[in-house]
């Protein structure tokens, strides 16, 4: 062995011979043979039992998505889906820096027009919700 690193051979000359001692190594440590007959100890597979038909869980149908029910939600709605593409075209095209403006704005301004009115549309005598409860 030598310190040099330029004069370090590989210890095959051959790929093939490399590759074939790799696949015995791993045979050996997996307690195959080294021949690619079945083993006589095929691993067991897992018992699955089907579900029975009574048990398979089928959410509720959810409701419809409406839409916003006033302009001002829509034209929020709107800016925060638009903003960024404007802002992306506005930038990565460099047409102007204006128009990237206009969209960065228009998403913070439909962001927080949409996070104001969100407590609006909650039905009277109705909590906010627990979150997912299981």
């Amino acid at each position: 062995m030598t310190d040099n690193p330029r004069d370090w051979q590989p210890p095959f000359d051959d790929d093939d011979e490399f590759w074939r001692r790799f696949e015995d190594s791993l045979n050996r440590a997996q307690g195959n043979r080294g021949d690619d007959s079945p083993s006589s100890n095929p691993p067991s597979e897992p018992s699955r039992t089907p579900p029975e038909p009574g048990d398979v869980f089928v959410p509720p149908e959810p409701p419809p998505i409406s839409a916003p029910p006033d302009a001002i939600a829509r034209a929020a709605w709107l800016a925060v889906i638009i903003g960024p593409a404007l802002a992306m075209i506005g930038y990565v095209f460099a047409i102007s820096s204006f128009l990237g403006g206009i969209g960065i704005g228009a998403t913070i301004v439909g962001f927080v027009i949409l996070i104001a009115r969100r407590d609006r549309h909650i039905p009277p005598g109705e909590d906010h919700g627990d979150g997912a409860v299981v």
